[in-house]
């Protein structure tokens, strides 16, 4: 994947690259910057002409499994120049009304870079704690809207919110639900890094500071 220097400068527009395995199903769908600043149309090709049409510029990568679901999300140094490497465990509110996912990032602990764990790969990860958590993002599959972005204290200003940002937002595109967005409800954190990136459009103007995230005792 491409590695760059600053995420501010990533085009507003984007678009998508879907790869069709031998059996016709999916294996990836890569989002890319497109040239004119509009979102572009969804392509859809067979993978070896999918890698060769997207070629260094790729933003980010969901792999699919074979039925569908996501087993990796691959954030290029572009969207995240300053993150670590990190894996995700998917945590789904199917209760929620409407139905809900969380990711929550992590590095180390002998996870593959990349990996999106469910709740029994989960539990088979030693020593796993939220407490080693870099940071988790909420959103609502049917409609793409986020609900919430959070970064630990200690992870700050090292990407992390971009890279949770991407990959919620291409896991979305992957299983064929919208593109994400945001309201207008943030708070000042999230409100001064919606206006420092091109993605900001994707989020309404600010009509509700909600309190801060962060745990009192960590301020």
């Amino acid at each position: 994947m491409a590695s760059s220097a600053d995420p501010r400068t990533i085009p507003a527009g984007l678009w998508e690259c879907v790869a069709l395995g031998d059996d016709d199903f999916p294996v990836w769908v890569a989002v890319l910057p497109s040239t004119d600043g509009q979102d572009g149309p969804r392509v859809v090709l067979p993978e070896a002409e999918a890698a060769r049409r997207i070629g260094d510029d790729v933003l980010t990568i969901a792999r699919l499994g074979p039925v569908g679901e996501v087993t990796a999300l691959e954030v290029s140094a572009t969207v995240a120049p300053r993150a670590p490497q990190m894996w995700f465990a998917e945590v789904p509110e199917k209760d929620a009304s409407p139905r809900a996912i969380v990711l929550v990032a992590f590095t180390g602990l002998g996870v593959e870079p990349g990996s999106v764990l469910d709740a029994a790969a989960q539990h088979r990860v030693e020593g796993l704690s939220s407490d080693d958590q870099l940071g988790a993002i909420r959103w609502y599959p049917d409609t793409g809207e986020m609900d919430q972005v959070y970064v630990a204290p200690a992870w700050r200003r090292r990407s992390i919110a971009a890279a949770l940002i991407g990959a919620a937002a291409t896991y979305n595109l992957a299983v064929g639900k919208p593109m994400c967005w945001g309201d207008g409800q943030r708070t000042a954190l999230g409100e001064k890094w919606r206006n420092g990136f091109a993605w900001g459009h994707r989020a309404a103007d600010l009509t509700n500071l909600a309190p801060p995230m962060t745990p009192y005792d960590e301020r």
